[in-house]
């Protein structure tokens, strides 16, 4: 008990006192843990804006990629091509409705079987690709005969080409 009211004299006393010498207190014997804890806060504060700031200058300078609808030529003759050859449920794929042409006309190309191939083939390529040349070409049965033709090919440097096979026939569409 007498603890107790000492501590509580200490307590008046220090109440009492008013004016304190600032220079007489030792400061190595002061430990200052909350100056630490504010310094280690502020790098952290600083730490977080440099972060804001990079994240922020980030977004800006972000460039989402363009989704350009068109293909490079080289993919272009492939995709066609491939189109081509793919059956449409009850109907022929254009490629096997040349072949049908070219077997019922005994593997000739007078001026009524390429009207037949170019109405097919011309038609369906001229959705595909309309604003290219192309050329289509036998190569197995009829020895590189060339079915189908738009354009001028001598004239162009960037020329791409794609070859599919049905049956006997091996089919080459270059688009240029």
């Amino acid at each position: 008990m007498t603890f107790y009211k000492n501590s509580i004299n200490n307590i008046k006393s220090i109440k009492n006192i008013k004016n304190i010498d600032i220079l007489n207190i030792d400061i190595s014997n002061i430990k200052d843990i909350k100056g630490f804890l504010s310094l280690f806060d502020g790098i952290i504060a600083i730490l977080l804006l440099f972060l804001a700031l990079f994240a922020f200058n980030s977004l800006i300078y972000f460039e989402s990629p363009s989704y350009d609808r068109t293909l490079p030529d080289s993919k272009l003759a492939n995709d066609a091509i491939e189109l081509m050859a793919t059956e449409k449920g009850d109907d022929y794929s254009v490629l096997y409705s040349i072949v049908l042409i070219l077997e019922n006309n005994n593997n000739t190309l007078d001026y009524t079987t390429r009207s037949y191939i170019s109405t097919i083939a011309g038609d369906f390529l001229n959705k595909i690709v309309p604003d290219k040349n192309y050329m289509l070409v036998e190569n197995n049965i009829l020895n590189g005969e060339i079915i189908l033709i738009k354009g001028y090919m001598d004239d162009n440097a960037n020329i791409s080409s794609s070859t599919r096979n049905i049956g006997e026939y091996s089919f080459t569409l270059s688009i240029f």
